[in-house]
């Protein structure tokens, strides 16, 4: 099992098997790709763009894939998948920051959410695909997939594909086949993210899903402190703790850590290291492999 750190800035933290980058957050501020580290693209969710070009956001009959839509849980605004220009640049995009990175891992690579998309364009380019609406949706998101991995295999280089945590209906709302993806990813992460890991065994178990239907390794990102956060806003040392054990017992490939820099995760190995009650509780919870990262961190701090 490995270990990453996901970082909204280009650092490495010490105690972590690899280093993932933000370099395209949905946000859709925009850094400079960074060697020596895995480098993540956020495809189609973009704020910046939305924002700058309001006629390529995807829409429904329920109103446009925007953060503002209280129809959908949208936590960031998301741009039409058929836009030939921004489709173009984003592969583009992607292609150039391969170049530099060890790797790229994409998100946001799918359709907005059910009933996305109905602009005149999706439209029409299902009517000439001759496929129902469900199979077309996969096949837009799969020949995307598609032609960034060969974007970035151009380069030689890792290539590991961004799911929703939906291990049941991601094909229908989203156009996320997974079979369908497999063949084009190295590697799938899946982002469980959340302010308040309570409730451990909620997360658990979609990992144990994931790790049941994926036909690739899989990869668990985990919330530790986000851009903008306050302290009481984030889980506690405890919740990351006992949920990246029980994570870590289902059996899948590796965790990734989410922080907004290097200092707040160094913060939550500090944190980790010294929570001795916890550690001795979870120490009986099957997860070996998460227990031989703690001592790493001991032998640092």
């Amino acid at each position: 099992m490995k270990f990453g750190s996901f970082l909204f800035s280009p650092e490495k933290v010490e105690g972590f098997d690899f280093h993932v980058y933000r370099l395209k957050p949905e946000t859709g501020v925009i850094g400079t790709p960074k060697e020596d580290m895995y480098n993540n693209i956020a495809c189609f969710g973009d704020n910046v763009n939305a924002q700058k070009h309001p006629e390529w956001v995807a829409v429904s009959k329920d109103g446009p894939a925007l953060r503002t839509n209280g129809k959908y849980n949208f936590r960031w605004d998301i741009l039409c998948m058929t836009n030939p220009e921004y489709r173009a640049w984003i592969l583009d995009f992607i292609e150039n920051a391969a170049k530099v990175a060890s790797g790229i891992t994409l998100s946001s690579i799918h359709f907005a959410d059910h009933g996305f998309c109905v602009c005149p364009r999706c439209v029409e380019l299902w009517r000439q695909s001759g496929l129902n609406w469900v199979d077309w949706r996969v096949q837009t998101v799969t020949n995307f997939i598609r032609e960034a991995r060969i974007r970035v295999k151009k380069w030689g280089k890792p290539f590991l594909v961004g799911l929703l945590p939906d291990p049941v209906l991601s094909k229908e709302r989203f156009g996320i086949d997974f079979d369908a993806l497999a063949p084009y990813a190295d590697a799938f992460i899946v982002p469980i993210f959340s302010k308040s890991y309570a409730t451990a065994w909620h997360f658990e178990t979609l990992a144990r899903s994931f790790k049941h239907v994926l036909k690739k390794p899989v990869y668990i990102n985990i919330y530790v402190y986000g851009p903008g956060d306050k302290p009481n806003e984030v889980p506690t040392v405890s919740e990351l703790l006992k949920v990246s054990a029980r994570v870590a017992r289902t059996g899948v490939d590796g965790i990734l850590f989410l922080a907004e820099n290097a200092q707040r995760l160094i913060d939550f190995q500090k944190a980790a290291v010294q929570a001795e009650d916890i550690l001795q509780e979870i120490a009986d919870y099957g997860s070996e492999e998460f227990m031989k990262l703690i001592d790493r961190w001991r032998g640092i701090f």
